[in-house]
C-alpha cells in the first residue's frame, strides 16, 4: 500500500496521541492505583469488622449478609471444602491468629477480597472497585483521551489537506511541466517555506519556457541557416552544367559554391565547438604565449573585411603573454572583432586596447555603429540569441555563446555596455597567476 504524505502525517499524529494516552495512563496507575487498593481494602476491612460486632448481636448470617450486602460491597458464605477456601486455608489461618484478616487485592483497577471463618464454613467479602470514585475519575480520563485521539485526529485530516494543497498545486504543475506545458505557473502564497517554493519553480518554469523557445528559434535558425546555403550550392551546381556558360560566370557560381560551403563549415564547427566546451570543466592544453600577438595575427587576418568597409582601426596593445589554450583564446578575439566588423559603418572606427592592471588582463573592443537594446544586453551572450534586430545580420547567434563559455572556462569575464558618443565596447578580463605570467 503507498502511503501518501497526508496519511502519514495523520498515522503519526494518532501514533503520538495514543502514545500520550498510554503513558498517561500508566503514570494514573502509578498514582492512583496505590489510592484504589487501600480505599478497597479498607472497605472489606470495614465489612468485616460489622459482620463480628453483628456476630456478637448473635444476628444469623442470612441476615449479615441481607444487611451489608450493599454495593459496592458483596458478601458471599461458602463451605470449608471449596476449592477457593482449601487454596487459601493457611493465609486465612495464620491471619487469624494474628488478630487480623487475609484481604487479596489484583486487577489494574484494584479489586480487594477479604475471607474470614464463620464457624464450620467461610465468609468472603469482595469490594468492586467499577463503583469506586476513583474507578470512575479513571474511566472519564480514558474516555476523554479516545475523545481527543478521534477528534484530533479529524482535525489532522483537515490541517494536512490544507497545508499540503500547494504541494498538490506544484504536482500538478509538475505534470504540466513534464508534458511540455511551460507557461504553467503556481499561485505564490502560504508559509513563507511555500512562497519560497512556489517562486523558486515559477522561475524555473519561466526559464524553461524561455529555453523552450530557444530551442524553437535556434531549430528554424539552423534550418534555414542550412536550407539556404544548401539551395545556393543545388542552384549553382546546376548552372555549372550547363556548358554554354561563359568562363566568368563558371568562375562566379564556383566561388559562390565556395563561399556557401564555408559558411556551412563556420556553422556546423561552431555548433559541435559550443557542445564540446559546455561539457568541459577546465581548459586543457595550456601554453605560454604572446596574447598582444595573437590578437594583432587576428586582426591581420580579417584585414580583407574592414579594408572593404575603410574602417579606421585604433590598436593599442600592450606587450603581454598569457598562460592558456591559444586556440580557444584565439576564438575570443575572432568572433569580437568580426561582430565589430559587422555592425560598423562604411568610414567607420574600431578600437582594440590591451592593458594589464593589478589583477586582470583587459581586452576592450568597440566600434562606433549602432547601439545594442537593454534587452539583448541581457541574453546577447545566450545560445541562438538573435532578438535585438537592430544589430541583426547574418549569423547563427552561437559566436558570443561560445565566448561566454570560454571566458567562463577562464574563470573571466566579458560584458558589453553603449557607448556614450554611439557604438558598443565589450570587455574581456582575464585572470592570471604572475608565475604564469613569467
Amino acid at each position: 500500500m503507498q502511503f501518501t504524505l497526508r496519511l502519514k502525517i495523520t498515522l503519526m499524529f494518532l501514533g503520538v496521541m495514543i502514545l500520550s494516552a498510554l503513558a498517561s495512563m500508566t503514570i494514573l496507575a502509578m498514582v492512583f492505583g496505590p489510592i484504589m487498593t487501600e480505599n478497597s481494602e479498607t472497605q472489606v476491612k470495614g465489612a468485616a469488622n460489622s459482620i463480628l460486632l453483628m456476630r456478637q448481636m448473635n444476628v444469623d448470617s442470612k441476615n449479615i449478609q441481607d444487611l451489608l450486602s450493599i454495593p459496592p460491597i458483596y458478601i458471599e458464605e461458602i463451605t470449608a471444602d471449596s476449592e477457593v477456601i482449601q487454596s487459601r486455608k493457611y493465609q486465612i489461618q495464620y491471619a487469624e491468629s494474628q488478630g487480623s484478616f487475609y484481604v487479596e487485592t489484583s486487577g489494574i483497577f484494584p479489586t480487594s477480597t477479604l475471607y474470614m471463618s464463620n464457624g464450620d464454613k467461610y465468609i468472603t467479602v469482595s469490594a468492586l472497585s467499577k463503583d469506586n470514585n476513583y474507578w470512575v475519575i479513571y474511566f472519564i480520563i480514558m474516555l476523554s483521551f479516545i475523545i481527543c485521539v478521534v477528534i484530533g485526529t479529524v482535525i489532522t485530516i483537515i490541517l494536512t489537506r490544507m497545508l499540503l494543497k500547494p504541494i498538490d498545486q506544484l504536482n500538478r504543475a509538475s505534470s504540466e511541466v513534464a508534458r511540455g506545458n511551460f507557461s504553467v505557473r503556481v499561485p505564490e502564497k502560504g508559509l513563507s517555506e511555500y512562497r519560497s517554493l512556489q517562486r523558486n519553480f515559477n522561475r524555473m518554469a519561466e526559464e524553461l519556457s524561455g529555453t523552450e523557445t530557444l530551442r524553437g528559434d535556434f531549430i528554424s535558425n539552423v534550418s534555414h541557416e542550412f536550407k539556404t546555403p544548401l539551395a545556393s550550392i543545388q542552384g549553382f551546381a546546376k548552372l555549372l552544367q550547363d556548358d554554354s556558360i561563359s568562363e566568368s560566370d563558371r568562375k562566379e557560381y564556383t566561388q559562390v559554391i565556395i563561399d556557401e560551403t564555408v559558411r556551412l563549415s563556420k556553422l556546423t564547427s561552431n555548433i559541435l565547438n559550443l557542445s564540446k566546451l559546455e561539457n568541459q570543466t577546465t581548459i586543457a592544453n595550456k601554453v605560454r604565449f604572446s596574447l598582444d600577438e595573437q590578437i594583432r595575427k587576428i586582426i591581420l587576418m580579417l584585414e580583407p573585411e574592414w579594408s572593404k568597409k575603410n574602417i579606421d582601426m585604433d590598436i593599442a596593445l600592450d606587450d603581454i603573454s598569457y598562460y592558456g589554450n591559444e586556440e580557444l583564446m584565439g576564438q575570443i578575439w575572432q568572433n569580437i572583432i568580426n561582430n565589430a566588423i559587422k555592425f560598423t559603418p562604411v568610414d567607420g572606427k574600431i578600437s582594440v586596447h590591451l592593458f594589464q592592471t593589478d589583477a586582470n588582463i583587459v581586452v576592450k573592443i568597440s566600434d562606433n555603429g549602432i547601439g545594442i537594446s537593454h534587452e539583448a544586453k541581457e541574453k546577447i551572450f545566450e545560445k541562438f540569441y538573435q532578438g535585438d534586430h537592430s544589430r541583426k545580420t547574418e549569423g547563427n547567434g552561437l559566436g558570443l555563446a561560445l565566448v561566454k563559455r570560454i571566458i567562463d572556462l577562464c574563470n573571466g569575464k566579458v560584458y558589453v555596455e553603449n557607448l556614450f558618443e554611439g557604438g558598443v565596447c565589450f570587455t574581456v578580463e582575464l585572470p592570471f597567476v604572475i608565475g604564469d605570467m613569467m
